[in-house]
């Protein structure tokens, strides 16, 4: 094997901690919240060891440990279910000195799962139907509907993406179709709802459901071109906008940095994108490739919805931005997948019969 010198991703990756950091401290600096930004700064800088040690973890030992991480992933989503409701939820379990997530475990999980079962065999879209959608079920009774749904999506991409099971995409497209319009009805809790008429017309939720997502569009709408400077945004230092230090950090970004400032953290995460796709492109096998198609769902997902909920494009689903939103669980995840895709940039495989060295 001959190593490439790929240094593009991990400067990246900096760059975009910094800029969330610094969106952070503005959005939590002088409020109760204060206190996050230091957390948010050990957690990124354990993120970045976290990053460099799944870089050096071969491929092999992921697909050889992935039945145990499933395993331990639907044991976490059930332990999580029997804990006493947090404002209406159950999503994270307290280890006393620390948080965690079990969604964003199983957001991994699902991913190496999924990658592992297609590359083996035909009959694996069974399982990992089958898996999917015990962990879909799972989190949607914490309840979850953001990362329920973002669950979906990468079973839905990665089956894509395997070529296989093409009538079987079909067939779910029109179930889903059919489907839609009862779990609307039926499956969703009020606030969910509320959520989706709100998006619908937000006029008419304007001070309630829609509250969050119509402030944020003031918000990035008065920064301008420029900006209103860093902790000089209005709506930002005053708390017009609820939740601006984790899933409406965008809004912070547009008010205080402006259009220079949204596009220059666009441009962020197209580069970001485009190494993933070049990672897709160098790799040597079918788990491989799986696997990165995977990962890049994941921050797609993650970036279009946060993004277009801020900007009233989308309904508000609670998913964090990578990199900006504040969170241990969910820095910590995206730094291991880019780990394990600087591994294959890094890596210039000679010959495929070697790929299991990954």
């Amino acid at each position: 094997m001959k190593k490439n010198v790929e240094f593009i991703l991990p400067i990246n990756l900096i760059l975009l901690m910094l800029f969330g950091m610094i969106t952070i401290f503005s959005a939590t600096y002088g409020s109760k919240f204060a206190d996050l930004f230091y957390r948010q700064l050990f957690w990124d800088i354990l993120a970045l060891s976290v990053f460099f040690v799944t870089s050096r973890v071969s491929f092999r030992f992921w697909k050889s440990v992935t039945f145990w991480l499933v395993l331990f992933s639907l044991l976490f989503l059930v332990m999580v279910l029997m804990l006493p409701p947090v404002s209406g939820s159950r999503r994270w379990i307290n280890l006393g000195i620390a948080s965690f997530q079990p969604s964003e475990i199983a957001k991994f999980v699902i991913i190496l799962f999924l990658a592992k079962v297609y590359s083996e065999s035909k009959k694996g879209i069974l399982t990992g139907l089958f898996v999917t959608g015990l962990t879909a079920f799972l989190i949607y009774k914490e309840p979850d509907l953001g990362m329920t749904l973002m669950i979906m999506g990468i079973w839905f991409f990665m089956t894509f993406a395997s070529r296989k099971y093409d009538k079987l995409i079909l067939l779910v497209l029109i179930a889903g179709l059919v489907i839609l319009p009862l779990f609307m009805v039926f499956g969703l809790e009020e606030y969910q709802m509320n959520r989706i008429l709100s998006f619908l017309n937000p006029e008419k939720y304007v001070s309630s459901s829609a509250y969050n997502t119509v402030q944020a569009i003031r918000a990035i709408g008065s920064g301008g071109l420029t900006g209103e400077g860093l902790l000089l945004g209005i709506m930002n230092r005053y708390g017009y906008v609820p939740a601006d230090h984790t899933d409406f950090i965008f809004s912070v970004v547009g008010e205080e940095f402006g259009l220079v400032g949204t596009l220059a953290l666009l441009l962020l995460y197209s580069v970001l994108m485009l190494r993933l796709w070049k990672a897709s492109k160098k790799a040597p096998d079918s788990f491989s490739f799986l696997l990165t198609v995977g990962i890049m769902t994941t921050f797609l997902i993650h970036i279009v919805e946060n993004i277009g909920m801020n900007l009233g494009l989308l309904p508000v689903t609670g998913i964090p931005l990578p990199f900006m939103s504040y969170g241990g669980s969910s820095v910590m995840i995206f730094a291991a997948q880019l780990g394990m895709l600087f591994r294959l940039l890094s890596i210039n495989v000679e010959l495929k019969s070697k790929a299991n060295e990954l």
